[in-house]
């Protein structure tokens, strides 16, 4: 309770006080004034809006995200010396894992967006975090397997095993408002089991020109081995995408 609140309490306690003891018409007359003086020192300062409060305001809008940052798949290779390995039990301790993970940016803001950093780290189920090596500009020495749905000229659906080329995600260009941009990462870890790799949580942290950090994560069970696999780079073949494939920038589009 503030000082000014104390102090017209008493007043208000005096004044009824004396009020009763001495009575008639003066007793009545201080009684008045006491009540008015008391009612006036405690009520002003809650009135008045200056009291002060540790309790923050509620109903305020918190800022809203501006970049969205989404993980499709993630992919783990185990390997050994540069030579894909063979997972003998969830607990073995002598592999790293080639990582390759597809990743969506969204501005979602009323500006053009740059991304200043971007960087990936892994939190083990046991709490423990470490920060992703990135392996820049080396997908077009890998491919995406998939399994596409076809349809022959006698209307006979079948499955048809393709190679797809992976685009790494750019982040050397702005973000436009209200575009998307999706692309791939390669990231490398050691010092990681099987059975912890694939029950891992890989988070991504974008931040922006406004410094504003944007934080998207895929959880647990992840693809091990995955399909990504090595591919060999012909001479004078360097890149074999298909022009659907190639990373650009989307306006209106969100991710399937």
């Amino acid at each position: 309770m503030s000082k000014p609140e104390l102090t017209g309490l008493v007043i208000l306690g005096c004044g009824a006080f004396f009020g009763f003891i001495w009575g008639g018409a003066f007793g009545l007359a201080l009684a008045a004034v006491s009540l008015v003086v008391g009612l006036v020192l405690f009520v002003a300062l809650r009135a008045s809006g200056t009291e002060t409060s540790s309790t923050p305001a509620k109903g305020l809008s918190q800022p809203r995200t501006q970049i969205l940052v989404l993980v499709k798949e993630v992919h783990a290779r185990p390997q050994r010396a540069g030579k894909f390995q063979e997972i003998r039990e969830p607990h073995q301790t002598d592999l790293q894992f080639e990582i390759f993970a597809h990743c969506w940016l969204v501005n979602d803001a009323d500006e053009r967006l740059r991304v200043i950093t971007l960087q990936v780290s892994l939190t083990k189920p046991d709490g423990t975090t470490s920060v992703l090596e990135r392996v820049p500009s080396d997908l077009k020495n890998w491919r995406l397997g998939r399994l596409r749905d076809e349809l022959d000229s006698w209307g006979v659906r079948y499955l048809q095993a393709a190679q797809e080329s992976l685009v790494e995600l750019r982040t050397d260009e702005p973000l436009e408002v209200g575009a998307t941009r999706q692309g791939w990462l390669h990231l490398r870890v050691e010092n990681i089991t099987p059975a912890e790799m694939k029950n891992a949580t890989v988070e991504f942290e974008v931040i922006d020109s406004h410094l504003g950090s944007h934080i998207g994560a895929a959880k647990g069970p992840h693809q091990i081995p995955g399909r990504v696999w090595p591919f060999r780079v012909e001479d004078g073949n360097a890149s074999d995408a298909r022009p659907s494939d190639l990373a650009s920038d989307t306006r209106g589009r969100s991710p399937n």
